[in-house]
């Protein structure tokens, strides 16, 4: 082995004569070594050069600028894509930083790799691994990147899934499809709308081969039988300047009856766009205030629901991200069918450049997710969210 040393070299001991041997690198990293010289085989189980070389990313490659430079900007990128994660998962709507990365375009966090990738493979190639790794995080727990694996193990049946469809319509007044022609467009067998209004209200009032209702601007159109409609008051929530709107249709599916909750709760919005104008101590007071208002929200919704037995769908405009810790907190043991089965991102919700995935479809254990996605766009700031589901077996 010759004196020049790297600091990326991969130098592991021959356990025969004690000599020390630097590995091939490259495509010949995993061949077979063996000792220049008493060629004894070295490492032939490759666990020390794994481990020699996740080391060695330690530090710099060498001591030159360029090298010292992609290593710190690697660190760096490394430590804020974990840090981003943490606040996300554990600290948004707790403290208003983290909110505003929850309600922001995260997208934002994978433009340095635009950089730190070419640069990795120029000057330091192993650095391209945790840069990779790094854009797995951010595209995983930042994002919330879907890939929808599950769904390889679950197959559609018209005759067995009912579908289910939410969409926020933003008062209806720009909906482009009729109320019927949505229906069709899903495939949906039960939808639901928030801030249903306009001409839409209207044209679903008017409905004669579909179950109807509507009410404090939340509307359904169901092929099943509606036997029942429960609202949740709201009085307290509506005083402190809350939404908080919760209704419950008992549905007969095929002879069963099921439990559908459309929900429209508290927006972020207020202190959102004081912080974007400016307005930072107003504004992280108002989105502070508005996170309190949807954690109330959240649980008292859950505590509405827990009151019914059987199969249960909850589906609405919850204004609440996945990633938050009081969603996970209120709505724990029930499953989100994006969450389970959707691909992407899931986006439901547009402003500009920022799409938050704010709409969901839970169910309880009593349904299996076949298969959930995001609809077209037809008219609305939100994009309407569709899943098929199955009933397991009683």
């Amino acid at each position: 082995m010759d004196s020049t040393v790297s600091n990326r070299d991969i130098i592991v001991p021959c356990e025969a004569n004690r000599h020390k041997v630097r590995l091939a690198r490259g495509r010949r990293f995993w061949n077979s070594a063996r000792c220049p010289v008493c060629r004894s085989a070295v490492d032939p189980k490759r666990y020390l050069r794994v481990l020699r070389w996740i080391t060695n990313l330690k530090g710099p490659a060498s001591t030159a600028r360029n090298h010292r430079a992609i290593w710190w900007a690697t660190t760096g990128y490394v430590a804020s894509a974990l840090l981003a994660a943490a606040l996300l998962w554990y600290l948004s709507d707790h403290w208003w930083p983290a909110t505003t990365l929850l309600f922001g375009p995260r997208w934002v966090l994978l433009l340095p790799l635009l950089l730190l990738l070419p640069a990795a493979i120029a000057w330091d190639r192993p650095l391209v691994l945790p840069l990779a790794l790094a854009g797995l995080i951010v595209l995983g727990p930042v994002m919330g990147l879907r890939t929808g694996w599950r769904r390889v193990f679950a197959w559609g049946n018209r005759d067995r899934d009912i579908r289910v469809a939410s969409f926020n319509v933003a008062g209806g007044r720009s909906i482009a499809l009729a109320p019927t022609d949505l229906m069709l467009d899903w495939g949906a067998d039960v939808a639901v709308f928030q801030e249903c209004g306009g001409r839409l209200l209207e044209a679903i009032q008017q409905l004669r081969d579909w179950h109807t209702d509507a009410r404090s601007s939340l509307c359904l159109i169901s092929r099943f039988e509606i036997v029942e409609v429960l609202e949740m008051d709201r009085e307290a929530l509506q005083f402190a300047g809350g939404s908080g709107l919760v209704v419950t249709y008992l549905l007969d599916v095929n002879g069963a009856h099921v439990f559908l909750t459309n929900i429209h709760l508290e927006s972020p919005r207020a202190g959102l766009e004081q912080i974007r104008a400016g307005h930072l101590d107003a504004g992280a007071s108002k989105l502070q205030e508005k996170s309190r208002l949807r954690e109330i929200e959240l649980r008292r919704a859950r505590r509405w629901v827990d009151r019914f037995s059987g199969p249960q769908i909850v589906t609405g405009d919850f204004n609440t991200p996945p990633e938050s810790p009081i969603y996970r907190d209120a709505w724990s043991g029930w499953r989100n069918a994006f969450s389970l089965v959707g691909r992407g991102l899931g986006g439901t919700r547009s402003n500009r450049w920022i799409r938050a995935r704010i709409d969901h479809i839970l169910v309880n254990d009593d349904w299996k997710v076949v298969r959930s996605w995001v609809a077209q766009d037809v008219g609305s700031d939100h994009r309407p969210i569709v899943a098929a589901l199955r009933r397991r077996s009683p």
